[in-house]
């Protein structure tokens, strides 16, 4: 859904808008307005997923990295081999 002009310069900016589409589609500014909002989802949709993409494609922060010891312990013993 399009979020509401804030200001009525804002209202006279998006209405010119869509009835310049309206002209160029040859359809109603209403139908010129749906157009618009569908293209203002679409680009909404594509910088959300290339961020997405950018995240899952970043490396992993250290923190979420095994733990490699030097020194690994060794398994526990049963207690009747326990010095």
């Amino acid at each position: 859904m399009p979020r509401k002009p804030a200001s009525l310069a804002e209202r006279y900016r998006a209405h010119r808008a869509a009835f310049e589409l309206a002209q160029q589609l040859g359809c109603t500014p209403k139908e010129a307005e749906a157009e618009l909002a569908r293209r203002a989802a679409r680009k909404d949709w594509l910088e959300r997923n290339a961020r997405l993409e950018a995240l899952k494609n970043a490396p992993l922060h250290p923190i979420h990295r095994p733990i490699h010891r030097a020194d690994p312990e060794p398994p526990p013993q049963p207690y009747w081999l326990r010095d």
